[in-house]
């Protein structure tokens, strides 16, 4: 819960907590554990425990390391598992997002040291974590699922890149308002016996989608990454056989409300590139096998609205320039898919 940032000073961090203190005074947490990493606006970074009777603080932490770094990431994981052994792990991250945007902080896992450049996840007084970074930082520590309670997660980019790291991932494809999910009412699904992340991500799609107004907004997805390599081959084949990255007067399925968009909707564009039945045929086998679950409401904002929704997002670019912003081109499923539309 990284909120030295805007969500900390908004308090949106102390809602949180305190709805799980909620869930664990209904016996929600059951037989497990709940582990709070928590960075306030303001003070050291504080290891919790959240139970029935209150909430105990396992270990404090210097401000010093960044907390979206992967030392300080990896040091937290090492202090879970030694003060909370257990037979399974997931893991929720809490922050601001921007999903695959490789313009974060510079890390040790990149060969270099820790240095600031101007902005994937979390923001630690202004630094964020490279979606490259966190797929190496996150393999091997064998986590059940990844919750991303964030923006802009829901993209293939990430779920990608990710692949090797969790078997499921739930993320909100475009902006997630800034309460997050309910966790009064997820937390249960997390420690139920196999963790039920359908639900907690139709929760938290139920949320909003109850809502009137500006406030009806949300996407969310949940994604089965051993589908990904499949899903990676034939979208690849098709991309293969366009004629250009950009189709003659195609108008893509947005996510982002802004000017300059980094979220399309995957399955419109894949469809609006694809000529060939039987390759179509098979991305929609493949999208089937990969995404769970997926939501979204008429509108986002009430200003943009989505007619297309196939729970994942990609970028799209006109030329190769534009491959290349926020150093799209180091993603893997650039370089393992996208990349083809380049090639003459």
């Amino acid at each position: 819960m990284v909120a030295s940032n805007n969500l900390g000073t908004g308090r949106f961090d102390m809602a949180d907590i305190a709805e799980m203190q909620q869930a664990a005074e209904a016996g929600d947490i059951t037989d497990g554990r709940l582990l709070v990493y928590h960075v306030p606006p303001s003070g050291d970074p504080v290891l919790k425990e959240v139970t029935a009777s209150g909430i105990d603080t396992l270990a404090v932490y210097d401000s010093d390391t960044p907390s979206v770094s992967s030392a300080r990431m990896r040091a937290v994981f090492d202090d879970m598992r030694r003060l909370a052994p257990a037979r399974d792990y997931g893991l929720v991250l809490w922050s601001h997002a921007s999903g695959w945007l490789q313009d974060g902080m510079a890390d040790e896992l990149d060969g270099d040291v820790a240095s600031v450049v101007p902005q994937a996840f979390g923001q630690d007084k202004g630094l964020k974590m490279n979606l490259t970074t966190m797929a190496r930082t996150l393999e091997g520590q064998n986590f059940g699922f990844v919750y991303f309670d964030c923006c802009y997660m829901g993209s293939v980019e990430v779920a990608y890149e990710l692949r090797h790291a969790t078997p499921l991932i739930v993320g909100s494809p475009s902006e997630l308002p800034s309460n997050g999910m309910p966790y009064d009412r997820n937390v249960r699904c997390f420690f139920a016996p196999e963790a039920d992340l359908l639900t907690a991500a139709r929760n938290t799609f139920e949320l909003y989608d109850g809502e009137f107004g500006s406030n009806r907004t949300c996407t969310m997805s949940v994604i089965n990454t051993a589908a990904l390599d499949g899903l990676a081959a034939v979208v690849r084949d098709i991309y293969s056989s366009a004629s250009a990255p950009w189709p003659s007067g195609y108008k893509p399925q947005r996510y982002m409300t802004e000017s300059r968009c980094y979220h399309y909707d995957l399955g419109h564009y894949v469809e609006a590139l694809g000529s060939d039945d039987a390759m179509l045929a098979e991305f929609r086998r493949f999208m089937g096998e990969a995404v769970l679950y997926e939501a979204a409401t008429p509108f986002l904002w009430n200003r943009l609205a989505i007619k297309s929704h196939c729970g994942l997002t990609t970028y799209i670019f006109e030329n190769e320039a534009q491959s290349r912003i926020k150093g799209y081109d180091t993603t893997s499923w650039f370089g393992d898919v996208v990349s083809v539309l380049l090639t003459d």
